[in-house]
């Protein structure tokens, strides 16, 4: 079985070569309403979109890098485009001066990736909660995934788990509810969603709570068998070892997890290592011998492991010298 390791967001060895040109810009929500008092929202909008076209051509530099050092699967920065889906701030892609080349460099990363045989992906971040309760952190997040899975499109991914799109559950079930309930409500608000979303999406066991390994498997069952929506489980290594289910193996998890993906999808996992003193935090490189589980399943499709550690692609081309 191949291994195939991945980026996560930012490369440390482009940043050490020119952090300004490689790194990410973001804008925080003060700043803009700022330039909004100070020069006009019309200035914030350019400010903004400058940076937006920033972000893109960042990540067309990193998918050449990547394809350079022998990575094979890149996650998206959740980062790429700032404030946009606010709604305090009412932006629509539309508004953005520099949109065309905005979109422009948004194919070409397509094209980049497509040419270099890089895989693509996206984790949007934790507040995305599709079971809430609360219906307003349901409408956010429905609006959060929808942008993001737009992003995909534009690149010119396809909608399916091949350009996989995962959350967190990031919820725990209240004492009078079931993993069925929970299931439930997470698929009626899905279903809410963009059919790329909808496509796209898998959940990922998390480091503390209800949904461990075991339950993730059970609620993607539940999803498969009641409401025929196949939502494949992410396995990561180190939530697992924070909060395990029954069987301690991370192998035997891992396999297990990757039995949810369809045979013609590699699944995408996260490979990572904590700290001595806080278990949960990403360390900065692998431990020495640190590598990820071997398993073995049926279908002929490589695991695309995600490297969570802080030391980006220079932990990676360390975990590669150790592999060969």
């Amino acid at each position: 079985m191949n291994t195939i390791l991945g980026l996560t967001c930012i490369s440390e060895e482009l940043k050490d070569i020119d952090k300004k040109k490689y790194s990410f810009r973001t804008m925080t929500r003060k700043r803009f309403n700022d330039l909004c008092k100070s020069e006009g929202r019309n200035e914030s909008l350019n400010q903004l979109s400058e940076r937006i076209l920033h972000n893109c051509c960042v990540t067309s530099y990193i998918l050449n890098h990547c394809a350079k050092s022998d990575i094979g699967h890149y996650r998206l920065s959740s980062a790429l485009f700032p404030l946009v889906t606010d709604q305090t701030l009412d932006i629509t892609l539309e508004d953005l001066p520099d949109i065309e080349a905005i979109k422009q460099e948004l194919r070409q990363i397509g094209i980049i990736a497509k040419t270099l045989g890089i895989s693509i992906g996206s984790h949007p971040d934790q507040f995305n909660v599709l079971a809430s309760l609360n219906n307003s952190a349901v409408k956010r997040t429905i609006i959060e995934l929808n942008f993001q899975a737009s992003v995909l499109d534009m690149i010119g991914l396809p909608q399916d788990h091949t350009a996989p799109m995962n959350i967190h559950i990031n919820y725990t079930p209240k004492m009078d509810e079931s993993l069925e309930i929970v299931a439930t409500r997470f698929f009626r608000n899905l279903a809410m969603c963009n059919a790329g979303v909808y496509n796209r999406l898998t959940i990922e066991n998390e480091d503390k709570g209800f949904f461990n390994v075991d339950n993730c498997i059970k609620f993607s069952d539940y999803l498969f068998q009641t409401h025929r929506v196949n939502i494949p489980v992410c396995y990561d290594n180190l939530h697992d070892f924070c909060n395990p289910s029954e069987n301690r193996s991370s192998a035997f998890q891992a396999e297990r997890c990757a039995y949810t993906w369809a045979e013609e999808c590699s699944p995408v996992f996260h490979f990572s290592e904590g700290t001595p003193e806080k278990p949960r935090a990403h360390a900065d490189y692998f431990a020495l011998g640190h590598f990820p589980p071997k398993i073995s399943i049926r279908f002929d499709q490589p695991i695309k492991w995600e490297c969570e550690v802080k030391g980006k692609d220079k932990a990676i081309r360390l975990l590669q010298k150790a592999l060969s």
